[in-house]
C-alpha cells in the first residue's frame, strides 16, 4: 500500500529532538514520589532510596545534557552575536 498524501522521494521523517526538560520532570516526579512513600513509611527502604538517587541523578544528567543542547541551539548564537557589538 501506498500512502498517495505523501510527497515522491520523501525519506525517512525527521527524529524529534529529545525534550529534555520534559524528562527533568519525569526524573523529578520519581524522586517526589519516592519522599512521599518513605514520608508515609516512616523510613527509607532500599527501593526508595534507589529511585529517589536513580530520580535525583537522572533529573541532574538531563538538565545538563538539556542546556548544553540549548547552548548550541543557532538561537543563543544569534542573541548571543548580537550582544557583542
Amino acid at each position: 500500500m501506498d500512502n498517495d498524501n505523501a510527497p515522491r522521494g520523501a525519506g525517512p521523517p525527521e527524529k524529534r529532538r529529545p525534550r529534555w526538560g520534559l524528562r527533568t520532570l519525569g526524573f523529578l516526579g520519581l524522586a517526589f514520589l519516592a519522599i512521599v512513600v518513605s514520608a508515609s513509611l516512616g523510613h527509607h527502604t532500599v527501593g526508595t532510596l534507589g529511585s529517589l538517587l536513580f530520580g535525583l541523578l537522572g533529573a541532574a544528567y538531563c538538565s545538563v545534557k538539556g542546556l548544553r543542547v540549548a547552548a548550541d541551539s543557532d538561537l543563543v548564537r544569534m542573541l548571543a552575536g548580537r550582544r557583542r557589538r
